[in-house]
C-alpha cells in the first residue's frame, strides 16, 4: 500500500506541471476540445516517441508535450516532456519490444505503445537472468532433477525425496520433498501424466521473458515470467530465495486449478523459488497450504524439481 501512495503522489505532482510542457500557442482546454478521443491522442502521441539503443541500454525520447509514466517491460519510470525529454533504461531483452508510457494529457490518461529494437545484450543485467535464462535470447532448459545409478539401473532422486514432482510437508528439510512424489516412467496421481524425462522447461529472452514447456506427450506451450529474489522472513529461514511467475502455461504436471481448488488456488501464479542456482531449481506451487514447514504434515506442498540442461 505504502508503494501505491507514493505512486499516487508522483502521477498527482506531474499532473499539476503538464501545461508547462505545452507549446505557448496550445493550451489545455483548445487541446482537449480538439482531441476528446483516447484513441485518437493515442494515435497522434504514438510517432512522437522515439529510441535509440546501444546493446541492451535503450534511450527513450518523449516528444507529446506532456510527461508521462514509461514501462520498459522490467520497471516503470518518470519520462518528463521538457529539455530533457529522455530516459536510458537496460531490458535483458533482445528483439523487437513494445514498452508502452501512460501519457498524462492534461485530465486525460492515454496509453501508447512504444516500439523499440534489441539487437543484443552488451550491459550486464540481474543475476537471475543469467541463472535462468543464461542472459540470452537461445534461452536455457531445465529438465527434471535425477541422477542415474548405472550399476543396477536405477534413478535417483534428491536427499529425502521419491521423485522430482509432488507433493512435499518439508517438516524437516528445506530442499527435500518427501511425502507422495513421482518418479520418472510413474504416472502422476493428479494429471494421469507419465514423468518422463523428455519434459522440459525453457526461459529465454527473446523479445521478452518467456517460458516454454515441453510436456511427455511431445506438445509444447509458451507463456511468460517474471522472478523476484526477496522472500518473507519465513521462507527466508528456509533456504527459501524468492518468487516466479509463471503466466499463460502450466508447469509439468502443474494440475488445472478448477479441478483440484483444494490443491492449487484458482488463478495464482507466482511459485516460490526454493532454491536456484546455475544447475539447480526447486519451485513451490502457488496456493498451497504449506508453503511454510508444517511439523503436523496437515498439508502438503506441491513441488518441482529441475537441473539445468548441460
Amino acid at each position: 500500500m505504502k508503494t501505491k501512495h507514493i505512486l499516487s503522489i508522483a502521477l498527482a505532482a506531474a499532473s499539476m506541471s503538464f501545461t508547462s510542457c505545452l507549446h505557448t500557442s496550445v493550451g489545455d482546454k483548445e487541446f482537449e476540445n480538439a482531441l476528446t478521443d483516447v484513441e485518437t491522442l493515442a494515435g497522434e502521441f504514438t510517432p512522437k516517441f522515439s529510441f535509440q539503443a546501444d546493446g541492451n541500454k535503450v534511450r527513450v525520447f518523449n516528444n507529446t508535450g506532456y510527461a508521462c509514466q514509461l514501462d520498459y517491460m522490467v520497471g516503470k519510470t518518470f519520462l518528463n516532456c521538457g529539455t530533457e525529454n529522455y530516459v536510458d533504461v537496460v531490458v535483458p531483452f533482445t528483439g523487437d519490444l513494445m514498452f508502452s508510457a501512460k501519457v498524462f494529457a492534461g485530465s486525460k490518461f492515454v496509453d501508447v505503445d512504444v516500439p523499440v529494437h534489441v539487437d543484443d545484450i552488451t550491459y550486464e543485467l540481474s543475476q537471475e537472468f543469467y541463472t535462468l535464462a543464461n542472459g540470452s535470447a537461445e534461452g536455457k532448459k531445465w529438465q527434471w532433477w535425477v541422477g542415474y545409478d548405472y550399476e543396477n539401473g536405477n534413478y535417483q532422486y534428491i536427499d529425502g525425496s521419491w521423485g522430482p514432482f509432488g507433493g512435499g510437508g518439508y517438516g524437516w528439510s528445506a530442499t527435500g520433498p518427501n511425502w507422495e512424489c513421482f518418479g520418472i516412467g510413474q504416472e502422476d496421481a493428479w494429471t494421469g501424466q507419465m514423468m518422463s524425462m523428455d519434459e522440459w522447461v525453457k526461459f529465454d529472452l527473446d523479445g521478452g521473458a518467456n517460458v516454454t514447456v515441453h510436456y511427455s506427450d511431445g506438445h509444447e506451450a509458451t507463456g511468460s515470467f517474471a522472478v523476484e529474489m526477496f522472500t518473507t522472513p519465513a521462507k527466508a529461514a528456509l533456504g527459501w530465495v524468492g518468487t516466479i511467475k509463471i503466466s499463460g502455461v502450466l508447469l509439468p504436471h502443474q494440475v488445472d486449478a478448477t479441478q483440484y481448488s483444494w490443491y492449487l488456488a484458482a488463478g495464482l501464479e507466482t511459485f516460490d523459488l526454493a532454491m536456484l542456482d546455475d544447475e539447480h531449481m526447486i519451485i513451490i506451487g502457488p496456493g498451497d497450504g504449506a508453503v511454510l514447514c508444517d511439523p503436523n504434515w496437515a498439508s502438503s506442498s506441491t513441488h518441482w524439481t529441475f537441473q539445468a540442461v548441460k
